[in-house]
């Protein structure tokens, strides 16, 4: 019955429509009423046919000019079309017609959102809630202002009362559960979806977002309980069936994972990332082919998928593909040319197999990309280092110091580097710095250098320190 409906009611509107754009082909003059022209009006905005809205307004005015629905009309076309201090005026004259019209507010507050001014905006959507048929509606949109404003506690308040007036708004539900992850309240969210669903058992929705919040805790088991039950409600729900696979992934049932991967694709068209999830199973469980025959299988789907082709160069590198795994991380890198970890085993796999040219390049590049990495000023050092000696290692490495004037490790290895260039009295004076810096990194000097634990001075400073932590 309710298809039916939808249907009759298209059939209204498209004959409305129709005979609205006759009248203007036939340059003819047919009468509607103010809820005709408010249809028509709004059918325009829907497929955002201005020209149509504004002759539609001008001829609604025409034969209505009192009427305050079309003045409201032709203040959200002057707010579409970037005019918004006349439709803002415009209201202003309407609200002193009718001071307690809802409408009014709720206008006001849309086109303050459109200004960026989210608390005029709340304030007039605020305003609309006092006399409003769709007070619901008012209080999402109360709630995309909080949110615009950052303050997330209170548009999770907002979206509860929203959820309160129409608890089978599933899109509520999704912005409230995104609120509550983005807000880092994970704990809360859970604790209010438990008090949902107890009034609520058969709201898939609120189940997948419970899993969803469980899952951010990494408590696995009990989202997979949540997502099970969002499935025994809605067997077709396949995002229900992709976050089950995660959480299974999560607890390294990967056999597991990559049959619940496979059930997602039977209720949603294939998709680039579950081929790559899936061969991330694959290859945790050692089984290289199969992996990376789910790799490409993403890539085929989705050639502009940067962590696919890096995978596949990785699964190379491990098997000494060497010039493969350089073609597809390099794919990976072009990209997404910012990603730091991706140059990082970019420059890695080219420093490992002596090509010190490009990974000097590529470790600049992450440096560039995220100069407060921990461990890129050591192995940048050390590339250049043996490609052009070890002055310029040192030069690399002062200006790691001066990029992480903190970092105990590039003082290590700064010491290391004085001592190998024959400047022993500067390279104990460092390592003493590092010591205070932090002590029980120490080892960092032996691994690097391993030969130094034979200089009897070097040992002599290091025990005077385990003396002082003692």
């Amino acid at each position: 019955m309710e298809e039916n409906n939808n249907e009759s009611e298209d059939y209204k509107m498209n004959s409305l429509v129709e005979r609205f754009e006759e009248m203007l082909r036939n340059e003819d003059s047919y009468y509607f009423d103010v809820e005709e022209f408010e249809s028509i009006i709004d059918h325009y905005f829907e497929f955002n046919k201005l020209n149509k809205i504004k002759l539609a307004i001008a001829l609604a005015s025409d034969q209505h000019p009192s009427s305050v629905s079309v003045m409201l009309k032709r203040a959200k076309y002057f707010a579409s079309t970037n005019k918004e201090k006349k439709a803002l005026e415009l209201l202003s004259e309407v609200e002193m017609l009718e001071p307690n019209n809802s409408e009014i507010f709720f206008t006001k507050g849309s086109i303050y959102s459109l200004l960026n001014k989210y608390n005029k905006a709340i304030e007039e959507y605020q305003k609309a809630t006092v006399d409003s048929e769709d007070i619901g509606e008012i209080y999402i949109n109360i709630a995309f202002e909080y949110e615009n404003l950052g303050n997330y506690e209170k548009a999770i308040e907002y979206l509860k009362k929203s959820i309160k007036v129409n608890p089978e708004n599933d899109s509520v539900i999704y912005e409230l559960s995104f609120c509550y992850e983005i807000n880092a309240n994970s704990e809360q969210g859970i604790e209010y979806f438990l008090k949902f669903l107890d009034d609520n058992p058969f709201s898939s929705t609120a189940w997948f977002n419970l899993g969803v919040l469980y899952s951010n805790l990494e408590l696995h088991e009990k989202a997979i309980d949540a997502y099970d039950f969002a499935i025994a409600i809605d067997d077709n729900f396949s995002s229900a069936y992709f976050n089950k696979a995660n959480s299974l992934a999560g607890l390294k049932e990967f056999n597991k994972a990559i049959s619940t991967y496979k059930e997602t694709l039977l209720y949603e068209e294939e998709d680039a990332l579950t081929y790559f999830y899936i061969g991330e199973c694959y290859e945790k469980l050692n089984n290289i082919d199969l992996a990376l025959e789910n790799y490409f299988k993403a890539i085929e789907l989705n050639d502009n998928f940067p962590d696919a082709f890096m995978a596949v160069g990785m699964v190379y590198e491990d098997n000494n593909q060497i010039k493969k795994a350089l073609k597809y991380m390099q794919k990976a890198v072009a990209l997404d040319e910012n990603n730091a970890d991706f140059l990082y085993n970019l420059g890695d796999l080219q420093y490992l197999n002596k090509l010190y040219d490009e990974a000097i390049d590529t470790y600049a590049k992450v440096i560039e990309a995220n100069p407060l990495n921990h461990e890129i000023w050591l192995d940048y050092s050390e590339v250049i280092a043996i490609h052009s000696g070890i002055d310029k290692a040192l030069e690399a490495i002062d200006n790691g110091i001066e990029s992480q004037p903190k970092n105990a490790s590039l003082f290590y290895r700064k010491s290391s580097y004085l001592f190998e260039s024959g400047n022993i009295k500067e390279s104990y004076k460092i390592l003493i710095e590092a010591l205070e810096m932090n002590f029980s990194s120490h080892d960092e000097l032996f691994s690097f250098k391993p030969e130094l634990k034979e200089n009897p001075t070097i040992i002599e400073i290091i025990n005077s320190f385990k003396t002082k932590k003692r």
